[in-house]
């Protein structure tokens, strides 16, 4: 009898299984970026999601700052691509951002124009939960703030 309640007990305990999720959220390491402007201007056409609005915002506030005495620069949002795909035992997410910033300068009498694209992507295979993948996305799209940040960095 003392062997089937040790089988029972140890069945149970081995039925077990911790609900924790593995796949934790990431906090992008962005870049500052400095331009040469007194005034900066944030436009977005597309509607982004949520998570992505919040860190534009927060990357444009405290990351993207004017240093000048001369001009303005607004940076545009032109287009936000989300697509979610199924893979062999998994599911993948593709994002891509498009971009430009243009830089005016009244007194030299100069515009420039930045521009460009970046991408990034997501994987999750095997068994996984609804909330995991959703950090999973969230993961690329902070992904894709990080490849934005250095990307326009290097074009300054």
């Amino acid at each position: 009898m003392s062997r089937f309640i040790f089988m029972l007990l140890s069945f149970f305990l081995a039925g077990c299984q911790s609900n924790e999720s593995v796949v934790t959220l990431t906090k992008p390491d962005l870049e500052t970026l400095t331009f040469d402007v007194v005034q900066k201007q944030l436009v977005t056409e597309p509607k982004l999601p949520q998570h992505v609005q919040g860190l534009l915002s927060q990357w444009f506030n405290e990351k993207v700052k004017i240093d000048g005495f001369d001009g303005d620069m607004t940076f545009t949002i032109l287009e936000y691509l989300e697509e979610t795909s199924s893979i062999n035992d998994g599911k993948r997410v593709d994002l891509s951002l498009s971009f430009k910033a243009i830089i005016n300068k009244p007194s030299l009498s100069q515009t420039q124009i930045i521009e460009g694209s970046v991408f990034s992507f997501g994987t999750l295979t095997g068994n996984f939960s609804l909330a995991e993948f959703d950090t999973i996305i969230q993961n690329a799209q902070s992904d894709l703030f990080l490849r934005l940040s250095r990307d326009l960095k290097s074009k300054i």
